[in-house]
Order: C-alpha cells, then sequence, then structure tokens
C-alpha cells in the first residue's frame, strides 16, 4: 500500500469517526435549536426556538424567552415531542406549531434532552421530500 492510499483510509477513518461522533452526541447537534418548557397550571409543554428567534429576543435564557412572552403577549413557536426517527432511534422532533399566551402562573424552564434534536428546518425539508 503506498503513503497515498494509507492517507486517504486513514483520513475516510477520521471522518467516519468525527461524524459518528457528531451524531452520537446530541450536545453538538442541537446547534440550531434551543430547547425550553414551558410550565403552566394545565400543562408542560417543550418548545424549540432558533437561533434567530433567540437573537430577536436578545437572549438565549429561560428569562429572555419569559421576557419576550410577556412584552409581546404570545409566542408563536414550535412544539417538540419525542419520536422513532429514520435509523430507528428516538429523536426529539418538530412537532407542531403552537401559540404560548402569557399568563402570570406560566413560566419558562431549560430543558435537556439525551436525545438527537431534529432542527427545524432539517425537518421541514424531510416533509417537503416526502
Amino acid at each position: 500500500m503506498s503513503t497515498r492510499s494509507r492517507q486517504t483510509v486513514l483520513a475516510l477513518g477520521l471522518a467516519g469517526l468525527l461524524a459518528e461522533a457528531i451524531a452520537s452526541h446530541p450536545a453538538l447537534a442541537v446547534g440550531r435549536v434551543t430547547l425550553f418548557k414551558v410550565v403552566s397550571p394545565q400543562n408542560e409543554v417543550v418548545i424549540g426556538l432558533t437561533k434567530a428567534e433567540l437573537a430577536q429576543m436578545k437572549g438565549k435564557t429561560p428569562d429572555a424567552v419569559e421576557k419576550a412572552l410577556r412584552t409581546t403577549g404570545s409566542l408563536q413557536v414550535w412544539q417538540y415531542g419525542v419520536r422513532r426517527g429514520i435509523s430507528g432511534e428516538m429523536e426529539q422532533a418538530p412537532v407542531r406549531k403552537i401559540a404560548i399566551a402569557d399568563e402570570p402562573t406560566t413560566h419558562i424552564e431549560p430543558y435537556t434532552t439525551p436525545l438527537k434534536v431534529v432542527s427545524i428546518s432539517d425537518e421541514i425539508l424531510t416533509e417537503a421530500i416526502q
């Protein structure tokens, strides 16, 4: 095997390991969507906000989201839920667009998941293809 062939095989192996590490580590995949839990006396809902939406709210924290909710009176957001993905593994994915109304007893909490998080744009593209 030539030196060039060995380098190619090593590069492909390294690329495969890197891709597998990113796919198996949800924290690296979440970059485009941040999840929050909206808690009210009636229920708890997991929502996802994109970087652009968080930038409009001038913050990435639950407090910034709650402040935006209080200021505007309601927010249009994507509700997230658990489903089985194409690969068969469980993932956190957008379910539907919902409106959250400002109520005094409603508050926003951080939400973390060990599952892969599907970004909103990826979900919209997948639905368009199907």
